[in-house]
């Protein structure tokens, strides 16, 4: 259950946010103060900020300000009535991920949070080492690839060249560049189709949704799309 913190101070407000969260299946934990916030960020624990701007004690900014200066990178969006330019400048320049004007629509405020937690989330799988396409996962601190939950039995070679593929997802990878990256000098040239065509298979082979592509003249591609 994703946990997102909500700082708001009208009273009327904050209880119609909490309550569309939960409805979302978020879990909300709700304050009326920066400084209470601030309390509560001590110990990371949130995916997701929704700030106000104009709180009681403190500005959204100097909130703002205060967790990126103390490294928490927790998606926040910063809830204001304030609409000129330099105001959204300002809070997307001290850390905000996104901004909303208020009045909004709490249907656009929820599909905002939700990309904002699906952003965090896919930075903190690729952080950890994980990379994920589809149904597809490859690890490489662990040097393990899984496809619809099930590993896949790959060679060292396959597997370090599945691997830059991972890295570079979506992306048209030379056949030169998986050379450089995973072979050792004095290997066989034209080698790197030969693994591409068993990894292609251990891959691909029994799924609708094939990964790895070839691009004509360039290279080859793992995407979904």
């Amino acid at each position: 259950m994703v946990e997102v913190l909500l700082i708001e101070s009208n009273e009327a407000l904050c209880a119609a946010i909490s309550a569309q969260l939960r409805a979302e299946g978020f879990t909300a934990v709700a304050v009326r103060s920066g400084t209470d916030a601030l309390k509560l960020l001590n110990a990371p624990r949130f995916e997701s900020v929704l700030l106000e701007w104009m709180l009681p004690d403190m500005d959204g900014v100097s909130v703002l300000r205060e967790m990126r200066t103390r490294s928490l990178d927790t998606p926040v969006m910063v809830l204001s009535s304030r609409g000129c330019v330099a105001d959204r400048v300002l809070a997307l320049d001290s850390g905000a991920d996104d901004y909303l004007l208020k009045p909004f629509h709490m249907e656009e405020c929820m599909a905002r949070l939700r990309r904002m937690v699906r952003t965090y989330r896919r930075s903190e799988i690729s952080a950890a080492g994980l990379h994920c396409v589809a149904d597809l996962t490859v690890d490489t601190a662990r040097h393990i690839a899984t496809r619809g939950g099930r590993r896949l039995l790959l060679s060292a070679k396959e597997c370090a060249i599945l691997e830059v593929f991972a890295a570079h997802a979506g992306q048209t990878v030379s056949q030169q560049e998986l050379e450089e990256a995973v072979m050792e000098r004095g290997a066989a040239p034209g080698i790197i189709p030969v693994y591409i065509h068993y990894l292609r298979k251990k891959l691909d082979d029994g799924y609708r949704l094939k990964l790895l592509r070839t691009v004509r003249n360039q290279g080859y591609v793992l995407s979904a799309s």
